[in-house]
């Protein structure tokens, strides 16, 4: 499915849906993608939804990685199939500004040895006092994976980011986490 919202009229009105109803969206969209630019962006786990992503991340040099094969096409120009655990594979030392890891965890990353070793890649990947974006669902049935309780989740640093605190709790009870690598 791809949908066109170059309609002011659809703009608009996904703009107050996204506000109000996916509160998620609203804060990746429109307060975290706006205060990325000029860098180099890794975008992990695309879908129909994140089909907009890449035109939002336009000032930066983008790359996108999902394990899916078929999502392939709403990635970005760089994009990789293959699985954030093995992220240093795919990419040298030090290579990014950000990493977005928005969604991941508990739906493709589903158990704590593949999530320890996402956290440790990424470490590898991310530059020196680099950023990192987690969200993930704190729903149990969802979501068995707590990133504060992993070990590697210490190579990195909490921070805010544009107003809000290191962990931010959406009313959908989507945590957001602002981490700087050490």
């Amino acid at each position: 499915m791809v949908l066109n919202f170059k309609n002011p009229i659809r703009r608009f009105i996904r703009g107050i849906v996204l506000k109000w109803r996916l509160e998620v969206r609203y804060i990746i969209e429109k307060k975290i993608f706006p205060k990325i630019k000029n860098k180099k962006v890794l975008l992990v786990g695309v879908e129909y939804y994140t089909e907009n992503y890449p035109k939002l991340l336009k000032t930066n040099d983008l790359y996108t990685l999902d394990i899916n094969p078929s999502v392939a096409r709403f990635g970005a120009k760089h994009h990789i199939v293959g699985d954030i655990s093995d992220v240093d594979k795919f990419f040298p030392k030090e290579s990014f500004d950000t990493i977005l890891l928005l969604g991941i965890f508990g739906y493709g990353l589903n158990d704590v040895q593949g999530a320890e070793k996402t956290l440790e890649n990424c470490s590898k990947v991310l530059k020196k006092k680099g950023l990192l974006i987690l969200n993930w669902s704190d729903i149990v049935d969802k979501n068995p994976i707590k990133p504060r309780s992993l070990k590697n989740f210490s190579l990195f640093s909490p921070v805010s980011f544009n107003g809000y605190p290191s962990a931010y709790r959406t009313r959908q009870n989507h945590i957001f986490e602002f981490l700087i690598k050490k």
